[in-house]
């Protein structure tokens, strides 16, 4: 019976140690790069979760592929189909870091980015004040996603990625 208190006392005194955090709100903004334009598309339909112990957070971000958008609906769907949402319906990120990064106001994590069904790991700048701002460079051929074209010409490969996150307790 001690022991069972025991470890009833630890395992108590080891989760009020660690805080969970859920998206209160975020938006995700994407800029495609096309030698005669520049196009940014946004999502504000981003879910989320961060778990942090003394030692290390760890978090998952989801957005609904199909939940970004441009200026125009026709270029949108073409996305959508480029994509294939109806078959890879989420892009994610995952990923842990030490938890005394959240103390300071810029660092890079690794995450773990899902898009297309392919997973690649990639450096995130993190910039931290009232709100987190992340960014990186999201390649569209490592996720195996064929890069549109017009007027015969390619839009670039990579599409820098812009995040602004609050999270709350």
């Amino acid at each position: 019976m001690k022991n069972l208190i025991l470890i009833l006392v630890l395992f108590s005194s080891t989760s009020l140690l660690a805080k969970d955090f859920k998206l209160a709100s975020a938006k995700a903004i994407y800029t495609v790069k096309h030698l005669m334009k520049t196009v940014k598309g946004r999502s504000e339909e981003l879910k989320g979760k961060m778990v942090c112990d003394q030692k290390e957070c760890e978090f998952l971000i989801a957005v609904p592929a199909k939940s970004f958008v441009s200026s125009d609906s026709n270029r949108d769907l073409n996305m959508q189909t480029i994509l294939d949402v109806a078959r890879f319906p989420l892009v994610t990120a995952k990923g842990k870091f030490p938890a005394t990064e959240l103390e300071k106001s810029d660092w890079t994590l690794k995450s773990l980015i899902s898009i297309h069904g392919v997973e690649k790991e990639y450096l995130v700048k993190i910039k931290k004040s009232q709100m987190m701002e992340a960014h990186f460079n999201l390649k569209l051929e490592d996720h195996k996603i064929e890069r549109p074209s017009l007027l015969t010409f390619k839009i670039e490969n990579e599409v820098p990625m812009d995040f602004e996150i609050h999270w709350a307790e």
